[in-house]
């Protein structure tokens, strides 16, 4: 390849295409001035809307459903009918007299996270995550993914369960104050109700005519809620009932605005992943999705909260998103929704759905734990491994192995890069005998320069013959390079996504690989306590930047210089351009390439020395 004048174009496309990608693809992020899950709103604005938004659905359109023929009772699986596993019936109560006074709320304790149910509305709010914090400082506040916008400046994030019921059917809304069960999830004297992975929660409200409804709650250790909804028909009419399930986000959070990166409604429906954007989602403003199981949510960068319907039934998803005003102040509302059949009840029948909740952080392997232990399809895709997700997934988990093995995810990502080397070994060493051999070629290639200065087809015609004559593939060289950009852009994606790569700490100054290398000339490597403007950082380059710039000039050298002088700079220039454009990637993919560049080096010298040591035992393809 080298020599060729087509390089010359080749070369300044690539440079132009890094340049346009860099800006296109990699911007460096936006410095959110709020934490990862708050919501833009003013003191003011949130103290004057908070009792008026919180809680308020958007409304499903035709609310109530038709009354059905009483001949006409629905029975499927799911009608309990005179279950005896119901407590009996009560009387009735109105909907603001539930247990408790209507700030009450039941706890949720977990290993992994804490967080309540308001017993008003029964909506499940305020989930922190306990092993997570905001920043690496011991400190800092634990991670709070779902919220009841009480705080200042921080807007309600909470999901909640309901149902449509026949017209004049009272049902529970986000007003209703829901009594706590009786029977076996009645608590000892003086004992607090909470939600743990061995005491579930039973919420039950019963409307004027008998109707009862319940909402049986039980979580495991992680980040999974189950959800037993029942409705109970003691009315002496037949009734129709249709539960749904609610994601509610007001006010669209900071985000990265990564094109690599999806944040905002995410759903696996009809076997297709769909990611919509918060932009997009407050365009379009209503998009529906005919599922059988599935899974549909809200996610962030690290976080997600997703309803995941029972896999055996048929759904209705929808997002949907609104601008609400509220004593002037504007906020976006956005809301992921699933919707059951609708059941046909007769007096005394009952019909019961279960669903699940996830809210947590996406690890890949508890992701892919829960869609196997509850046939939930595409969980995984949770996580955005991108295009290359063929690839990316099994480095991820590669790297996983080497962290657990070595007890450091930096040495996981060197020991990754030493078996992704032997891999390519064959292929590089064929590269490398058609470079060793392009050197031996350029002084016959000066000449054919020289005699045919003004008829490239000549020239091109006698390098072809010379390449043929020597045995040499010009493209060899080049193939390595063009087979490990894929490994590239998944080992990128690995480490900006992964929840484990979060903080993960190399050695030295290095504390956060997934974060760019926080050491830098303008303060003199940490000596100058400086804190380096925004529109400076591009030039501020870290110890691990230089050190790839410097391995990346060596292992040029290594090569055949370009006979063409504009090429030749052109190419002489690629370290630095690289210096700086890799300088605001995550340390951890710069050791990687400084330590691959240090391998080929190495791996170079060995393969070039007995090329030419034996020349007769090469045969270059």
């Amino acid at each position: 390849m080298q020599g060729d004048p087509k390089n010359l174009l080749i070369a300044i496309i690539l440079c132009t295409a890094i340049l346009f990608g860099w800006e296109f693809f990699f911007q460096a992020p936006k410095r959110a001035q709020q934490t990862e899950t708050g919501a833009n709103l003013t003191e003011t604005t949130q103290r004057e809307t908070t009792t008026e938004s919180e809680g308020a659905l958007l409304p499903l359109g035709g609310q109530t459903l038709p009354t059905p023929d009483p001949s006409a009772a629905q029975k499927d699986d799911a009608v309990l009918g005179g279950d005896s596993s119901l407590p009996a019936l009560e009387t009735a109560q109105d909907k603001n007299k539930g247990t408790g006074s209507r700030e009450g709320r039941v706890a949720i304790e977990t290993p992994a996270l804490t967080g309540s149910i308001a017993l008003k509305g029964a909506k499940i709010e305020n989930i922190v995550l306990r092993n997570f914090r905001e920043t690496q400082e011991r400190d800092s506040p634990q991670v709070t993914l779902l919220r009841d916008g009480s705080a200042p400046h921080v807007a309600p994030y909470f999901v909640q369960f309901a149902w449509r019921v026949s017209e004049g059917v009272d049902a529970p809304d986000h007003n209703t104050l829901w009594n706590l069960g009786k029977g076996k999830y009645e608590k000892r004297r003086g004992e607090q109700a909470r939600l743990t992975p061995t005491a579930p929660l039973l919420l039950h409200w019963t409307n004027e005519e008998g109707v009862r409804f319940e909402l049986l709650f039980s979580i495991d250790e992680q980040y999974m809620v189950t959800l037993k909804q029942r409705v109970v028909n003691g009315s002496p009419r037949a009734i129709a009932v249709q539960p749904y399930g609610v994601i509610q986000r007001q006010g669209k959070p900071p985000t990265l605005d990564f094109y690599i990166l999806h944040e905002g409604l995410i759903g696996y429906l009809d076997s297709s992943l769909e990611e919509i954007t918060y932009k997009k989602a407050l365009k379009k403003q209503r998009l529906a999705y005919e599922s059988t199981g599935g899974w549909l949510g809200i996610t962030d960068k690290y976080w997600m909260t997703a309803l995941v319907p029972d896999p055996r039934k048929n759904v209705t998803a929808l997002f949907r998103t609104a601008n609400r005003q509220y004593n002037g102040v504007d906020i976006d509302v956005f809301q992921a929704d699933i919707l059951y059949a609708t059941s046909n009840l007769a007096s005394q029948e009952g019909i019961e759905q279960l669903s699940r909740i996830f809210v947590g952080a996406k690890s890949v392997p508890l992701l892919d734990r829960y869609a196997q232990e509850y046939d939930i399809a595409g969980f995984d895709l949770a996580v955005d491994f991108g295009w290359f997700y063929f690839i990316t997934k099994p480095i991820y988990f590669a790297i996983t192995f080497f962290s657990r093995l070595l007890g450091n995810f930096g040495l996981a990502i060197l020991a990754l890069t030493v078996v992704i080397k032997i891999l390519f070994l064959p292929l590089s060493y064929k590269s490398y005998v058609s470079i060793s051999k392009m050197k031996t070629l350029q002084p016959e290639m000066t000449i054919l320069r020289e005699r045919h200065k003004d008829d490239k087809k000549a020239l091109q015609q006698d390098m072809l013959a010379l390449y043929k004559k020597h045995g040499v593939n010009p493209v060899a060289g080049c193939l390595p390079i063009l087979l490990q950009i894929p490994v590239f852009f998944a080992l990128y994606k690995v480490l900006f996504v992964s929840i484990e790569m979060r903080h993960a700490p190399f050695f030295g100054w290095i504390h956060d690989l997934s974060a760019p290398d926080p050491l830098g000339m303008l303060t003199l490597f940490g000596i100058i306590p400086w804190q380096v403007p925004q529109l400076l950082q591009p030039l501020n380059l870290g110890l691990w930047p230089i050190a790839m710039g410097v391995s990346m000039w060596l292992q040029q050298k290594m090569n055949p210089a370009p006979v063409d002088p504009l090429q030749k700079k052109i190419f002489a220039f690629l370290p630095i351009l690289f210096t700086f454009l890799l300088g605001r990637f995550p340390a951890g993919l710069v050791i990687y390439w400084t330590w691959n560049n240090t391998l080929t080096i190495a791996q170079q010298w060995v393969i070039t020395r007995h090329v030419n040591r034996s020349p007769t035992k090469t045969n270059p393809a």
